[in-house]
């Protein structure tokens, strides 16, 4: 290994060269029911990294892992050995090709950023897996991940038109490349001739051909695609057909080029009730409509979402033996979707169902209805005891035999005791998951589940000949099955085909095949109860896409393992480990939340990290805190005005560097706010309170105004404005909140609770404190939701081309962007909203404490918003970072309004 680092030491920086205790930790986390530590972490860029790295592994024989996202399943992304992971901040090139009928993409970028560039073009990428909004393309390709509507035909395998690898030896082929194809070949005739001898071995038994047709029928993912050598005649397809799905055991595909499939923008939704017998029945008749999707929802299932209150009118009880499908029709058109309609409804009315609600195109009650599906992770996850780990098993039958599956799997639940384990799936496909919660740390439990997998895999590949792993990829979880679902000959077969492509197995081993019986059960995570904050955390990842620290330090989902391993560790060693999470996990946290909205159970691992710091209990003079901070803003700026603000900057980041409590000057600091807030002098039609937030009363107005840009605007609207009594020692307390000051924060609202105690509406003018004091009963809105639903359409004048917007994070839970986006279209023709950015990173302050936090969040900013005029924000703290990042100028969304207003 000394050899292999000394090596890596010419190739890459030090910083992504990871062997810290405490961050190999984090990364060794994935969504899978394993954790293993590996003995080195590489971060890598480049192509030319990934080859290199190869090539050092083939010559000191070091297996590599490779990661994308790390929310795989089923434990294809974890070693004790090397683990090579995509860093974040590259990776994410991408062509629409054939106006939008293909897009080329790189490993890095997340499956729904690949859906949104082909949006224009009403197209989308066929694989649809429910972690589309994390999971990256190049796990998505490595697992041949599907999911509710793309089944077998429209999956990475199906959809592939060329691709890009690196190799075992560090060789590279480009498929859509003919002279790289004819140069491949030459120079790889062992690899080209191998693959042609194992077409023959399988061309020449008729009884083989029939059995791999007969397992790609169906969903599979366990196994290599031996379909391969059915479906093609030619080395190279058979060669890029094996890569996908192959779970990094083949080679690192660095590229992919997939045929899209159209996006049909009409859509219903129906939800039907019925045993689950006549709902398998039922799929089946109306299957040859091209349906979108059916999902099926059996009893516990059911029951599991029952407290979600929306959906309690569409609710029904039923028995143990029935359950519910749900099915969505989709058409280009109208006329498309009322044909499907019309035809589906009939053999509907003439099935043996109990219930229907009905198919609905609403789109409000769809969202709904959808939670039906989307509710029965989360809540069993959030449900389990303490402890517990989450397994998500995936199996796939034919639709005739998914009734009697079902049933078996009952009796099998009941004799190893999971009595929470409510089976949903894709039954448009046969394709079903249930949840199991074992906890690890106890020897009974694991015997338990180690006889349950012995039986459980012998009734799906034996019984029903169906598949172990349909969607989710077979990894350390069923590798030790492969022989068994597939037979010696077909095992053979692939342990021939790992050995052409790796013969050292230095890519993945164990993965996808093992000849270790009981690899599923080493490694096995556990999950120790440590706060009720963050204890049901799955470490699932999808919190990861959205954290603005992610390229800088840890995630949520990392925070949250490292403490649950830190309690464990003895005195001294947890001693070190805290003062490197102070840093990492505490100090780059941005303790904005934005992990809650994408968690599955809900979990805000900022709250957490604050409730991690010294509480700071004491009353304080707002008034004078705030006139504090804005002499010192003044004496800033007037060194600013002598040395310049560029070398203030300079100066106050070397500080910062040897002294941390000192902030940084950014060359984007504003001056100091003038305006004296004083109520309209004439009353008008209405009246209406405002409440300029503390970073706008410190803060000038991002265009210079003399008057208080929120005020003029409402004045314009036909608004008298007033201000709270005693405003310079009004707050909504969220400052507070953030300082773990409680006390002061109690007496901020209580303050604030005085200054509108006749219920009158307060306007609050920036979005985070407007979405703080909401929690607090008080008659609030933000000023910004405020004027977007007032405000007359008519006179908005568009006066901007390309401008780009920033939704911070308290707009984005307010869930407000789709009516901001309809006022912004009318100031510009064209709006931008960068990828990856779903908070700034700046939060409060930090982006003068902790400015690496905001760099690190905007590093992709700049290139993202070319030919822009001007940027737009909800948030003034946040509009400082963002000037100042992308170079570009940011107003508020008042001000922009206010200039385009007529």
């Amino acid at each position: 290994m000394d050899k292999f680092i000394h090596a890596l030491s010419n190739l890459l920086n030090p910083k992504q060269i990871i062997s810290d205790e405490l961050l190999r930790y984090a990364y060794a986390t994935d969504a899978s029911l394993y954790r293993m530590i590996p003995q080195l972490v590489l971060l890598v860029n480049t192509e030319y990294e990934v080859q290199q790295i190869i090539n050092y592994a083939h010559q000191y024989k070091i297996p590599l892992t490779f990661r994308a996202a790390g929310t795989s399943l089923s434990g294809q992304a974890v070693t004790d050995q090397v683990l090579v992971v995509l860093n974040n901040s590259g990776w994410s090139q991408y062509q629409i090709i054939a106006n939008g009928t293909q897009i080329k993409l790189e490993p890095g970028i997340i499956g729904a950023h690949a859906n949104n560039y082909l949006h224009a073009y009403k197209r989308k990428i066929g694989p649809d897996p429910g972690s589309i909004n994390s999971a990256k393309i190049g796990g998505i390709i490595a697992n041949n991940s599907s999911g509710m509507c793309c089944g077998t035909s429209k999956n990475s395998y199906a959809t592939l038109a060329s691709l890009r690898a690196i190799f075992a030896d560090g060789s590279i082929l480009d498929t859509s490349n003919e002279r790289q194809i004819e140069i491949f070949k030459q120079q790889h005739s062992h690899l080209i001739h191998g693959i042609m001898h194992i077409r023959g071995q399988i061309m020449a038994k008729p009884q083989i051909i029939d059995f791999i047709r007969k397992k790609f029928a169906i969903k599979n993912t366990s196994g290599y695609s031996l379909n391969a050598f059915l479906d093609y005649q030619e080395p190279i397809q058979i060669i890029e057909r094996l890569l996908i799905g192959s779970e990094g055991t083949l080679g690192f595909i660095s590229n992919v080029t997939l045929n899209t499939v159209p996006d049909e923008p009409c859509k219903a939704l129906n939800l039907i009730y019925g045993n689950i017998s006549e709902l398998c029945n039922l799929t089946i008749a109306i299957a040859q409509y091209d349906i979108s999707s059916i999902e099926l929802l059996d009893q516990l299932s059911l029951q599991s979402v029952r407290h979600i209150k929306e959906l309690q009118p569409y609710l029904l009880d039923v028995d143990n033996s029935s359950g519910a499908i749900m099915v969505e029709l989709t058409g280009a058109n109208e006329s498309e979707l009322l044909h499907k309609l019309t035809a589906v409804n009939k053999i509907i009315a003439n099935s043996n169902i109990l219930h229907q609600t009905g198919f609905t195109q609403d789109k409000a009650i769809s969202e709904i209805l959808w939670q039906a599906r989307k509710g029965v992770l989360p809540t069993i996850a959030g449900q389990r005891p303490l402890g517990s780990s989450v397994l998500i098993e995936d199996v796939a039958v034919t639709i005739e035999q998914l009734a009697r599956l079902i049933a078996d799997l009952r009796q099998m639940f009941i004799k190893y005791a999971y009595s929470n384990a409510a089976i949903f799936g894709h039954v448009l496909s046969g394709n079903i998951h249930f949840v199991l919660t074992p906890n690890f740390t106890n020897p009974e439990e694991l015997h338990n589940y180690e006889l349950f997998m012995n039986e459980f895999t012998i009734l799906v590949a034996q019984k029903y000949g169906g598949s172990l792993k349909a969607e989710h990829g077979s990894g350390r979880n069923i590798a030790p099955f492969a022989k068994l679902e597939w037979g010696d000959e077909c095992w053979n077969i692939m342990w021939q085909i790992k050995e052409l492509f790796d013969p050292q197995n230095i890519l993945n081993p164990d993965v996808k095949l093992t000849r270790d019986n009981t690899l599923h059960l080493h490694n096995l995570k556990e999950l120790p109860a440590i706060d009720a904050q963050i204890d049901q955390c799955m470490e699932c990842g999808f919190c990861e896409s959205v954290c603005p620290s992610r390229n800088l330090s840890l995630t949520p989902r990392q925070r949250n393992a490292v403490m649950r391993k830190i309690v464990t560790l003895d005195k001294k060693q947890r001693k070190i480990w805290s003062k490197k999470f102070t840093y990492y996990g505490i100090e780059t946290c941005a303790t904005t939340g934005m992990c809650q909205q994408s968690c599955p159970v809900g979990i805000n691992t900022g709250e957490y990290m604050l409730s991690l710091t010294k509480p700071h209990n004491k009353a304080v003079n707002h008034a004078k805190q705030i006139n504090q901070t804005k002499s010192k803003l003044n004496k800033a700026n007037m060194v600013a005005r002598i040395i310049g603000k560029q070398s203030l900057q300079f100066v106050t980041q070397k500080m910062h560097n040897s002294f941390k409590n000192i902030p940084v000057y950014l060359d984007t600091t504003p001056k100091t706010q003038k305006n004296n807030f004083t109520t309209t002098p004439s009353i008008t039609s209405g009246g209406v309170m405002l409440l300029p937030a503390c970073p706008n009363r410190i803060f000038s107005n991002s265009q210079g105004m003399h008057s208080y840009p929120s005020q003029l605007l409402l004045e314009r609207m036909g608004y008298n404005v007033k201000y709270p009594p005693q405003l310079d020692k009004q707050c909504c307390g969220q400052m507070y909140h953030s300082q773990h000051n409680d006390k002061q924060q109690q007496r901020s609202i209580a303050k604030l609770r005085e200054a509108v105690a006749t219920n009158e509406l307060l306007l609050i003018d920036n979005s985070s404190c407007a979405n703080f004091a909401k929690q607090f009963d008080l008659p609030t809105m933000d000023i910004n939701q405020f004027v977007a639903e007032r405000i007359v359409r008519s006179r908005i004048q568009r006066k901007f081309d390309k401008i780009a917007v920033h939704f911070d994070c308290s707009t984005t839970k307010s869930n407000l962007t789709s009516l901001y986006h309809e006022i912004l279209n009318l100031c510009a023709y064209e709006i931008v909203v960068p990828d990856g950015i779903k908070c700034c990173g700046f939060a409060g302050d930090k982006g003068f404490t902790t400015p690496e936090l905001n760099a690190s969040s905007l590093a992709n900013l700049q290139p993202q918003i070319a030919g822009c005029q001007i940027g737009v924000s909800f948030n003034r703290s946040c509009q400082i970072g963002l000037h100042h990042h992308s170079k570009m100028e940011y107003m508020s969304f008042i001000e922009l309004i206010l200039y385009c207003f007529k």
